[in-house]
């Protein structure tokens, strides 16, 4: 085989694909993702690399757009994830049409685009007239199954979708760049690509128009002319039908990991394990999209001139764990698309995308043109089981496209939603106000200029506008661990806990303290894309150390740090050049290093580096810090280790910031010296969650009392995470909430940051474990182990479940509730649940819910009563409507029975939609009843006065009449006696001609009520005496 180890897994791959049958498996889930033309070359040759192979041939192109999709795209983009959602069913609906009738035709679809497809129809000089003629039919046909889609019924309303087509033909050029390692990617380009998109342009809705190359191959067909060399086709050419392509079959074994390369790694898992349910998610997506110019696909080296570009671009990408998710050529400039966030998550994917950005931007093959949003959009497949993308949708997504047409070249034109959400230092060109299509106001963009050099990083430049609140003891140890460094005993202090417990809070007190001591503080921040960059936390502390600033030229810092190394020790400057890696300089070798083995430059750079140190600590105590130090690279792990070790006699404090499920925990060198404490820590207790919650209300209410249901509500959802509890108290803020305003609160979505936060973590789980997480919180934030694999068998047998429950366990994620037998087990924070139910794709969510349902009707099928509530909420958010009105009806009845009038109301407000008029009119009366119950007047009034109209409207004399006596008590309880006894004589007069003498006698009871009431003793009696 071609293929080298790689990040890719492929053993994994393979492995799950053999667990399962691949006829199963076969032949959407791997070959849709390529074009047909493709999959055969690669069925045809499964040992050979694609890389480099190129073809040249002739073909016709027909290039499809809807239009009337940005109608619907914006109308349904109101509704949030579910407007997405039933947008992409919308377009996989269209999608399925077309490419059935295209592969009926022979034809194959090259690329997706948005709402647009482009199709390609190979031929050979003897058929080619044929072949032309064949196109021509398919687009017409393709044309006349519009009709279906002339009144699309949605959630906002009908909208009408008509196509335009264009058709053109030429030599085509094919080949696959990348590297097999890490991404492959089909490359389909040449003029005739240009022309059936310019044909498109011509056409109005449902035309289909011709470029001249197709009118002269086809011969005599009818058209007439439009403009230029485009023409306008009438009626459909007489054409000998073909064969439409056939089924692929399955892909050899050895074919898998080169078919999993044009696809992310973790889809190729999923579709390895058979969970493509799990691949359309809602995420938070950085879009980077580029356009480029500058290949010309006739010249003879366009395929190594192509690879060596994208090598490189598909190398940045790789380092950054971007993904290039599609590149579209053309002769008249060419584009790509690349995410981050999708379909793995990072805490700083905006960071991320734009450092990715600079460096594509520095290529010199090609002119791009850069723009960038972020925002939430739906991720996951797009097109039909035989032909398929994995593509991201939304409003963000289409800002992002629109940002780079605005751009010029050599631009990189970035939203203020990325710009703000980035915590790396950048450095940017003046705002611009962009006025752009789907927007009803103008944008503000930036253009991103650098990345500003890392300088002397101090982790205490982060001022908080707040006191520190809580971690009194291990401010306590380490204010013990800065007394013994000022005797000259250097210490070595861990911090670790989970992303948002104060971490670094803690550590900038710390810092505070020792400065307030007179010891000098120098920094560095580890980087989640530097965890194979040499030195990079390094870099900034070093070059604080000694002294740099990044308003110097190379050479003046050079010629700085020469002379601090001649003043500390003149027998070290032959070493000098050793600096240049850690201060990223480039400094002259001298006869010394330019010939030193690596082993002996890495050493002796240790050296220079630990006598520098101890030099400088007999001036001044030093505290060093090591930020997020889970993330360093191996390099800069071992100078902190001799480091280290070389501190303990002098007044050197060395801190180190990190996470203990990360990397950095299973390579702690520093940990087995005498002279290292850690402290783990702990959730805030709930006094110390309090007084953060008082601290935040005071900073943006004034008031700092906590009113107890909010205090409650906050707690329940960060259970002691200082970051949760700042988020959320943020998130009320910044949507002008009040205190008080509760209800609101449990509609928020979570804060971007913290479902980055939580997210990113999620993502760095096994495909298994983030299923079985998923299906878990379908179930709820406590759920049994059994339930997971009764409700989706899919998850895999009980003994891998319990293996994945184990570890998700010892991550930290999950904890055991209750032990075997009944192994039930709790997300440790709801806010994990919430994260992993809300990025599932809401079908994935309903199908799991209908499941569940039906899974506990079949195990408590004798006891389904104890379970009406939880198959009620489980086929509530399913699309089962059948299974709504009975779980809906009984446990509404059942919540009445109850005197849980509040739970009753919500599920018969949820019945009324689902059934007949002749059945509400019944719901409502019992509404008005417990309305009544509650003393809500207004409500109680409104649904018998529904009740009554219903039953006229129905000419139900008796349900009239339960109306009219509904609305006597309504109006009595009120104090409305003369309205109350109107209402009564009406429905006594109904039920007496009914001959309802029960009802007649229970409306006379209550009329008695009322006289009395009045005073009228006489007449209540008498009343009374006729009841």
């Amino acid at each position: 085989m071609f293929l080298r180890p790689c990040r890719r897994d492929c053993g994994t791959i393979l492995a799950g694909s053999h667990h399962h049958s691949p006829v199963a498996l076969m032949p959407s889930p791997w070959f849709s993702f390529l074009p047909y033309y493709l999959a055969q070359d690669l069925i045809n040759h499964p040992e050979r690399s694609p890389i480099g192979r190129e073809q040249r041939f002739e073909g016709v192109t027909l290039f499809a757009d809807v239009s009337g999709f940005t109608a619907i795209s914006e109308a349904l983009g109101k509704s949030g994830k579910h407007g997405a959602e039933e947008l992409t069913d919308i377009l996989n609906a269209y999608f399925g049409s077309m490419i059935a009738i295209i592969r009926r035709h022979g034809g194959m679809i090259a690329k997706f685009g948005g709402d647009a497809l482009t199709a390609v129809f190979p031929c050979s000089p003897k058929d080619k007239a044929q072949t032309a003629r064949k196109a021509v039919a398919c687009a017409l046909e393709m044309q006349e199954s519009m009709g279906a889609y002339a009144s699309i019924p949605t959630s906002a309303g009908n909208f009408g979708l008509a196509m335009k087509a264009g058709l053109a033909c030429g030599s085509l050029f094919r080949t696959v760049v990348g590297d097999a390692a890490v991404r492959l990617e089909h490359i389909l380009a040449g003029e005739p690509l240009d022309l059936c998109a310019e044909a498109e342009h011509h056409a109005s809705r449902g035309e289909v128009v011709i470029h001249q190359s197709v009118a002269q191959t086809a011969g005599d067909i009818p058209l007439e002319q439009q403009r230029d060399d485009f023409y306008l086709i009438t009626r459909k050419p007489t054409y000998t039908p073909g064969a439409a392509l056939s089924p692929l079959g399955d892909p050899p074994p050895v074919l898998i990991p080169t078919l999993a390369a044009f696809i992310h790694p973790s889809i190729a898992r999923r579709l390895a394990q058979e969970q493509t349910t799990f691949i359309n998610e809602h995420r938070k997506v950085t879009v980077v999209f580029l356009r480029f110019d500058g290949f010309s696909y006739t010249n003879p080296l366009a395929g190594a001139r192509l690879q060596a570009y994208f090598a490189h671009i598909i190398n940045i990408v790789e380092r950054y764990d971007g993904y290039l998710n599609k590149i579209d050529m053309g002769d008249k400039g060419s584009k790509a698309i690349i995410l981050f966030g999708a379909p793995i998550a990072h805490e700083d994917d905006s960071g991320r995308a734009l450092r990715c950005a600079l460096e594509i931007r520095g290529l010199p093959q090609a002119d791009v043109h850069i723009g960038i949003n972020t925002g939430y959009a739906f991720c996951g497949q797009v097109g039909s089981p035989e032909r398929q993308e994995y593509t991201v949708m939304g409003d963000a997504v289409n800002l992002a496209a629109r940002l780079m047409q605005a751009a010029s070249g050599g631009q990189i034109l970035v939203s203020e939603y990325t710009r703000k959400a980035t915590r790396r230092p950048f450095s940017w060109e003046a705002e611009r106000s962009l006025t752009v299509k789907g927007k009803s106001q103008p944008v503000q963009a930036a253009l991103l200029s650098d990345a500003t050099p890392g300088g002397g990083y101090r982790l205490h430049e982060t001022r908080y506008a707040l006191p520190m609140v809580g971690r009194q003891e291990e401010l306590e140890v380490a204010r013990r661990l800065l007394n013994r460094v000022l005797l000259g005993q250097g210490q070595v202090l861990g911090i670790t806990a989970e992303a948002g417990m104060g971490k670094t809070r803690l550590g900038t007190e710390i810092i505070r303290i020792a400065e307030e001591r007179g010891m000098a503080v120098y920094g560095g921040e580890c980087l989640s894309h530097g965890t194979n960059t040499p030195y990079v936390v390094w870099q900034p502390l070093l070059r604080g150390f000694f002294g740099l600033e990044n308003t110097q030229s190379t050479e003046e810092q050079i010629a700085h740090v020469r002379q601090m190394v001649k003043e500390t020790d003149p027998s070290l400057l032959p070493r000098l050049p050793l600096l240049g890696r850690v201060l990223n300089l480039p400094i002259p070798e001298t006869d010394l290093t330019r010939n030193m083995e690596a082993r002996l430059r890495k050493e002796a750079l240790e050296g220079m580096i630990v006598q520098g140190i101890r030099l400088r600590s007999t001036e001044k105590p030093l505290l060093l810090v090591f930020e997020d130090a889970h993330w360093m690279d191996p390099l800069s792990n071992d100078l902190l280790e001799t480091v280290a070790r070389n501190i303990a006699d002098t007044p050197v404090l060395v801190m180190a910031l990190y996470r203990p499920t990360e990397r950095y925990a299973t390579q702690p060198a520093i940990k087995r010296f005498g002279h290292f404490t850690e402290l783990h820590l702990q959730e805030f207790s709930e006094a110390e969650s309090a007084r953060l919650i008082a601290v935040k209300l005071r900073q943006f209410f004034e008031s700092g009392e906590i009113p107890p249901a909010l205090f409650a509500r906050i707690t329940e959802r960060a259970q002691g995470n200082p970051f949760y509890i700042n988020e959320i108290v943020n998130l009320m803020h910044d949507r002008g909430m009040a205190p008080g305003h509760l209800d609101v609160l449990d509609d928020l979505e979570l804060p971007d940051s913290l479902h980055s936060l939580v997210l990113s973590r999620l993502d760095r789980l096994t495909e298994e474990s983030k299923t079985t997480l998923k299906v878990a919180s379908v179930i709820g934030r406590s759920f049994r182990a059994a339930w997971l694999w009764g409700i989706y068998p899919k998850v895999g047998a009980p003994s891998r479940v319990l293996a994945q429950l184990e570890e998700l366990q010892r991550r930290d994620i999950t904890q055991l509730e209750r032990p075997a037998p009944e192994l039930e087990y709790l997300f440790k924070h709801i806010v994990t649940r919430d994260v992993a139910y809300e990025s599932l794709a809401l079908s994935t969510r309903q199908m799991l819910h209908e499941q569940a349902g039906a899974f506990i009707e079949r195990t408590y099928a004798h006891s389904t009563d104890h379970f009406l509530d939880l198959l009620a909420y489980h086929y509530g958010n399913s699309k089962n409507v059948d299974k709504q009105r009975v779980y809906f009806r009984k446990a509404a009845d059942a919540a009445r029975a109850a005197y849980a009038n509040q739970t009753a109301i919500g599920y018969y407000r949820r019945l009324l939609p689902l059934i007949p008029k002749t059945e509400q009119e019944e719901v409502y009366l019992t509404l008005g009843e417990i309305y009544q119950l509650t003393g809500e007047w207004d409500a109680a009034e409104d649904a018998a006065q529904k009740a009554l109209e219903i039953a006229r409207q129905t000419e139900d004399r008796h349900g009239e009449a339960r109306s009219l006596h509904l609305e006597g008590k309504i109006f009595f309880l009120r104090g409305e006696y003369e309205q109350a006894l109107k209402r009564y004589h009406q429905a006594l007069a109904t039920f007496r001609a009914l001959e309802e003498e029960h009802r007649y006698a229970g409306v006379m009871l209550d009329i008695s009520i009322v006289h009395w009431s009045q005073g009228d003793y006489q007449q209540a009696l008498e009343m009374l005496r006729e009841a």
